[in-house]
């Protein structure tokens, strides 16, 4: 089966608070939802980073320590029969933290084994251009890649200009207070193997005192078929071996 992209959202939150997402509309049964928040902050912390919707599984708690401090949470879950309608991420760091966050919404991945390798992550100092690391994926036919970033910085404002191969529905937010965020989150249709993705650009003037964090994620298809044809192919070949055939 394969893989497609259904939709996204973006949110923000100032004073560390908590940020709910609206799944977009057509999420359903099997979907692959992938949630990707940042926090931006200046108290040398590092942030437990979390969801508050349950169900999800944690690829990556990033945290970059510089003047401004960037946080990395990336989460996904695969919808149950009764799908969820929203995701809220938990906002940390107090009045003076911005939290942003973005999802995106896949059908046709594999949901006993959505990510085909482990994800690879990534911290950089000194930039607020998030450089997703390369992955060496295992290469089934019809596999994507997915980027996420995060930079801490206080230009006013930030979106990203993604790399080659990422820029088809590419989603970013920017969360402003005391210490500004931005994340962002896209994906790739046809990725080399291993796939280097490049640097998310961020817009602005970089500092020295800024920081970024980022991660890379394989996608696996399901199976053209399904589970349910996988059974009756190992019992065939069962049968054909005791038969000496």
């Amino acid at each position: 089966m394969a893989i497609s992209f259904v939709g996204s959202a973006s949110g923000a939150a100032g004073d560390g608070g908590n940020v709910t997402l609206t799944l977009p509309v057509g999420t359903t049964t099997d979907d692959l939802v992938i949630v990707s928040y940042a926090i931006g902050d200046n108290d040398n912390v590092d942030h437990d980073m979390a969801m508050v919707t349950t169900g999800y599984t944690e690829v990556a708690d990033l945290f970059s320590d510089d003047t401004r401090e960037a946080n990395l949470g990336v989460f996904w879950k695969v919808m149950g029969a009764t799908p969820d309608t929203s995701a809220t991420v938990t906002g940390l760091g107090g009045i003076d933290a911005s939290v942003g966050a973005v999802c995106m919404v896949f059908r046709g991945v594999d949901t006993t084994t959505p990510m085909d390798v482990t994800p690879t992550t990534a911290t950089a100092l000194s930039t607020f251009n998030p450089d997703p690391p390369s992955i060496d994926h295992l290469n089934p036919a019809g596999l994507w890649t997915v980027i996420a970033g995060a930079s801490a910085h206080v230009v006013g404002s930030g979106t990203y200009t993604f790399p080659t191969g990422y820029t088809t529905d590419a989603i970013d937010k920017w969360s402003g207070d005391t210490t500004e965020s931005t994340v962002g989150m896209g994906y790739n249709t046809a990725p080399a193997d291993p796939e280097n993705p490049g640097a998310m650009t961020h817009s602005g003037t970089d500092n020295g005192a800024y920081a970024s964090c980022a991660a890379t994620l394989a996608l696996r298809p399901a199976a053209a078929g399904g589970a349910a044809t996988a059974a009756p192919m190992r019992t065939r070949q069962l049968a054909l071996t005791g038969a000496g055939l």
